[in-house]
């Protein structure tokens, strides 16, 4: 059984200049990766946080309604098992909490550095160290370093034009303000993702009025939510077993839609049930219409919801699907000549994950630099090392993220390969992927693509402007623990 968790991390007191390894970033995966290190009895590691907790994703995005769409028992880390989450899908403020714990948990004294935002690292070859620079000029070193920075971090706020003049609040939902207040404001929200499925539902309940402007309609699924009752998550607490089964039917039952995504004649069921949930909600033939994909499920995010079709249905919300020409002081107007007016701005427009190195310069062997290598479309081995930089990982790094299932599964995998490649590394003084073992993954990935539901013609945040898969496995999360599951020295250089 978990222990209860603290809600603060020990600050750290002193670094040693001379660190075995050194973590960006202390969300899910740092956190993830600091258990792992401790559990092996390698303590000579730092975690660098830029904010001033640990959260990551969960920390930034507490907008309100936020919420996973993975069932908690899911998406919680399986040596830091929580038998006592209130619901099935737990909401913003309870998954924060469980990672302020285990922070608290995991990271003892000089573990953790917070407010340390690393703007520079160059990899000195004669040394064979890392070399880190912080945006406050605190300098670190170290022999490994691993990215768990995470690629939702960085906001996408939509390039329209006239977007400075406009005269009230404009707030990504990423950057939310503590104390905002839309009681009897006319808002216009921009987006209809997955933060806006959640967010439009409490907004619409005090805002005067909210315009939705809608790009691309989305699948949406029906979200079974409920409360987890007392005696349940006392049974979930005191039989392990029941809480690992109930944990194992949701995995088998997320992994078995990997299928439809990668064969989607197959998802035939799922869209017959997401136009089964429109129908059902939305009773006006007109807006179904405009909320009806024209696209394969799945080429977008699926996403899931119970509460956005009726908040579109409320008599205080409008769909607008006109493209927005400007922004003006006033409001948005369209491309059909009407102006939205509107005291607030609300941008539920996503992230850049191209941008996971916005802020941070990483010079690999010869000078070279990562921005540069990876400005076309970001290339790397598994999503965890990249050819040119010896003893620098990524957890979640491109192409290892998601369309399925929980990303924790994937996190776990990829932190046993790193644990794997630093056991070599207790002998040896560098470890670099091949180049001609990262080309092979990645020609492996583009050969998989073609026909799945990702290629069907759609924009999404998975592709680059050219059509390239940046970000997804293309597989089943089993198939990726059994890729990594071993560190393949023929892929490696040790030396």
């Amino acid at each position: 059984m978990m222990k209860h968790f603290s809600a603060s991390a020990s600050p750290m007191t002193a670094i040693n200049p001379a660190l075995d390894v050194l973590i960006i970033g202390a969300g899910f995966s740092g956190l993830a990766l600091a258990h792992a290190l401790n559990r092996a009895g390698r303590r000579r590691f730092c975690v660098l946080e830029k904010a001033a907790s640990v959260g990551g994703t969960w920390r930034d995005n507490r907008y309100p309604g936020a919420a996973c769409d993975v069932p908690s028992h899911l998406y919680s880390l399986s040596f830091a098992p929580n038998p006592n989450w209130s619901r099935l899908y737990p909401k913003q403020p309870e998954i924060e909490a469980y990672l302020k714990g285990l922070a608290a948990l995991e990271l003892g004294p000089g573990q953790l550095l917070l407010n340390c935002t690393v703007e520079n690292a160059r990899w000195d070859e004669s040394a064979a160290l890392w070399r880190l620079c912080s945006a406050d000029g605190r300098e670190f070193s170290a022999r490994v370093v691993v990215g768990a920075m995470g690629g939702l971090h960085v906001p996408a706020w939509p390039e329209i034009p006239g977007r400075e003049r406009f005269a009230g609040a404009q707030i990504h939902s990423a950057r939310w303000p503590q104390a905002l207040d839309l009681s009897g404001q006319r808002v216009v929200l921009i987006g209809t993702g997955a933060s806006a499925v959640q967010l439009l539902p409490p907004v619409a309940q005090v805002a005067t009025s909210v315009k939705v402007i809608q790009r691309t309609p989305s699948f949406i699924l029906p979200r079974s939510d409920a409360a987890i009752p007392a005696p349940v998550r006392s049974a979930f607490a005191h039989v392990p077993g029941l809480r690992l089964a109930f944990r194992g039917a949701i995995y088998l039952t997320l992994e078995a839609l990997s299928s439809g995504l990668l064969h989607p004649r197959t998802a035939f069921w799922a869209s017959a049930l997401a136009r089964w949930h429109l129908k059902r909600q939305v009773s006006d033939p007109g807006l179904r219409e405009k909320l009806t994909p024209a696209y394969a499920i799945g080429c977008k995010r699926v996403l899931v919801s119970s509460d956005y079709y009726p908040a579109l249905c409320r008599s205080n919300v409008e769909l607008i699907t006109a493209p927005i020409a400007q922004i003006e002081e006033s409001g948005v107007r369209l491309g059909d000549g009407r102006l939205l007016k509107a005291d607030t701005l609300l941008y539920a427009s996503g992230f850049k994950p191209l941008d996971v190195l916005a802020h941070l310069s990483v010079q690999g062997r010869d000078g070279r630099l990562l921005k540069a290598d990876w400005q076309a479309r970001p290339r790397s081995y598994y999503g965890l090392s990249v050819h040119g930089y010896p003893n620098w990982f990524f957890l979640l790094g491109p192409n290892s993220a998601l369309g399925h299932n929980s990303v924790l599964y994937m996190i776990e995998s990829q932190v046993r390969h790193i644990l794997a490649a630093l056991k070599r590394l207790d002998s040896a003084r560098t470890i670099e992927v091949h180049a001609a073992a990262q080309e092979r993954f990645m020609d492996r990935l583009d050969r998989r693509f073609p026909g799945t539901a990702w290629a069907t013609g759609c924009k999404s945040w998975y592709l680059n402007d050219k059509g390239e898969n940046i970000a997804l496995w293309i597989g089943s999360t089993i198939g990726y623990r059994m890729a990594v599951r071993r560190l393949k020295l023929a892929d490696y250089c040790v030396c």
